[in-house]
């Protein structure tokens, strides 16, 4: 089994990707959403994000994420606190979903800080999705209804896509069609499976 770690920047189409990749029979697990829903379940992870966060975060038990985005995305030093809390229980739970899917061939961990997680180092191989700053800026405001200070913000807190080259096998560039994207993908899904 090859495990594949999927990054890019925000709004870089990783999750397109990650749908495509689907679309080939490779099973993907999503850190992003599933850290939230961790945040959500995860009682010991709850009570320690309220420790550091306060109550406040929690409205009737459910994380108000815009309001924790607001005050991780203005100070290092709590997103820092967040990650740590966060990183250790998503890592186990990749683990685990690995053994349950442990006769497939191929596995992907969809990441947005895959590299600066450090989680890269457990993975066998790295896809890198990159695209053009006012390209991602475009999509994320679409997507999340986000302000360009608030997307520059998070943007900011992530390597950019040059740092992030020396860490990948594969390269897929998101800038024009979707079609064109679906086959980067196929072509670097053919790749891995030569290699393995």
């Amino acid at each position: 089994m090859v495990k594949v770690g999927l990054t890019g920047g925000i709004g870089s189409g990783k999750t397109t990707v990650s749908n495509f990749l689907l679309d080939y029979g490779i099973p993907v697990y999503n850190s992003d959403s599933k850290g939230k829903t961790l945040m959500n379940t995860n009682l010991e992870l709850k009570n320690n994000i309220v420790s550091i966060f306060g109550e406040r975060v929690y409205d009737n038990g459910i994380l108000n994420t815009n309001l924790l985005s607001s005050i991780v995305f203005n100070d290092s030093t709590k997103i820092e606190q967040l990650n740590n809390l966060v990183h250790p229980k998503v890592a186990q739970d990749f683990n685990q979903w690995v053994g349950k899917n442990n006769n497939k061939p191929i596995l992907v961990k969809e990441a947005a800080i895959l590299i600066e997680s450090g989680a890269y180092l457990n993975m066998d191989k790295i896809i890198l999705v990159v695209s053009e700053k006012s390209t991602r800026i475009n999509r994320v405001s679409k997507r999340d209804n986000s302000d360009l200070d608030s997307i520059e913000k998070r943007i900011n807190h992530q390597l950019t896509d040059y740092e992030k080259i020396k860490y990948a096998d594969y390269i897929i560039e998101n800038n024009s069609s979707l079609e064109n994207l679906k086959l980067e993908v196929l072509k670097v899904v053919n790749k891995i499976r030569e290699v393995n």
